[in-house]
C-alpha cells in the first residue's frame, strides 16, 4: 500500500457471501488514502486490508501490541482479544479492517498510537515519570527506550498529516482548538446485540500536530441520544475541551492563525463537502463473526 493508491467505494463491499457497508451508504467515490483515513471509508479500509493479506495484517497486530499486554506499571491489566491467523478469513479480515470483530484495551490504543507519532518508536507506557521524595530525592525514575519500531518516520509523518486534516476538515471538526494544531482519529464500535444499535464512541487527539506533545483518548460507552448514537461528535468534542485547559497548562499557549503544510485542495475538498461518521449498520444484524481468542 503506498500514498499513491487509489480506492473506491460503492457504499458496500461483499465478502465471504456477506453484504459489509460503509457508514456513506451512497459511497464515497474514489479516494486516496489520505482520504480514506479522513472519512473514515470502510470498503476502502477493507480494500487496503486485502491488499496486505492475512499475514501481513495479522504481524501489524501484533507488532502495534495488540492481543498482549503493554507492560504498564498497574495490576490485572488485560491483553485484549484478537482473532487468531489460521481464523482470519476474508470475511474476519474486511471487519477486522475497520476494527470490528477484535477486542482492544484503551492502554493498547494509547500506546499504539503514541508509537505512530513517535515516529514509530513504541514505548512500554508508565503511569508516572518518577518519584520524588519531599526533599526532592528522587526514589524512582523509568527511563524508556524504544521497545520495537512499528512504522517508520515516512509513514508517520503521512498518518499525522491525513489525522491533521480529519479534525481540520474530515470526521473530528469538533476537535478544533484555536490557536494549536490538533490532529486525531474518530470511532465507532458496534456493540453486541447489534440488533440493540448499541455503541461505543470514541476519539483520539494530539497536539500539536508537528511536534506531538499530549495525546488523549475519550471513549463514550453508549450515548443515550439515539439521533447521534453511533457518531463519534461527543468525543470530539470532548477532546476540544480537554485540549483547550492542558495545553496552557503544560506552556503550550496559542498562536493565532497557523499555516501548515498539507494538501490544500484536498483541504478545500474536504471543506466543501463535510463528512460524519456514523457507522450503523456496517455489518449485517444476523452475521456470527468468529469469537476472537488470544493466540
Amino acid at each position: 500500500v503506498s500514498t499513491g493508491d487509489y480506492f473506491t467505494c460503492n457504499g458496500y463491499t461483499e465478502k465471504g457471501g456477506w453484504q459489509i457497508g460503509c457508514n456513506k451508504k451512497s459511497g464515497h467515490g474514489s479516494l486516496t488514502l489520505a482520504e480514506s483515513l479522513m472519512k473514515s471509508c470502510n470498503c476502502a479500509l477493507m480494500e487496503i486490508a486485502d491488499k496486505l493479506g492475512p499475514d501481513q495484517f495479522f504481524k501489524y497486530q501484533n507488532r502495534f501490541g495488540f492481543g498482549a499486554r503493554t507492560g504498564i506499571d498497574l495490576t490485572g491489566e488485560a491483553t485484549g482479544i484478537i482473532i487468531p491467523r489460521n481464523k482470519l478469513n476474508v470475511t474476519e479480515l474486511a471487519t477486522s479492517s475497520f476494527g470490528t470483530t477484535f477486542n482492544v484495551t484503551m492502554i493498547q490504543i494509547a500506546a499504539a498510537y503514541a508509537s505512530i507519532l513517535n515516529g514509530g518508536e513504541y514505548y512500554a507506557p508508565h503511569v508516572v515519570k518518577q518519584i520524588k521524595t519531599e526533599d526532592g530525592v528522587t526514589v524512582r525514575r523509568d527511563e524508556n527506550a524504544p521497545v520495537r519500531e512499528t512504522v517508520s518516520q515516512t509513514t508517520s509523518d503521512f498518518i499525522k498529516d491525513a489525522l491533521y486534516m480529519t479534525v481540520e476538515a474530515g470526521t473530528a471538526t469538533p476537535a478544533k482548538v484555536a490557536g494549536y494544531l490538533v490532529g486525531g482519529k474518530t470511532g465507532t464500535a458496534q456493540k453486541r446485540p447489534r440488533t440493540e444499535k448499541k455503541y461505543i464512541v470514541s476519539f483520539v487527539g494530539f497536539a500539536p500536530v508537528d511536534n506531538p506533545q499530549v495525546m488523549t483518548y475519550v471513549v463514550i460507552d453508549e450515548i443515550h441520544d439515539p439521533e447521534i448514537a453511533g457518531s463519534s461528535s461527543s468525543a470530539t468534542r470532548m477532546t476540544s475541551e480537554i485540549l483547550t485547559e492542558i495545553l496552557p497548562y503544560l506552556g503550550m499557549y496559542p498562536e493565532g492563525d497557523i499555516v501548515y503544510n498539507v494538501d490544500l485542495d484536498l483541504l478545500q475538498e474536504l471543506e466543501e463537502n463535510p463528512v460524519d461518521e456514523i457507522n450503523e449498520d456496517a455489518i449485517p444484524e444476523d452475521y456470527e463473526d468468529v469469537e476472537p481468542v488470544t493466540e
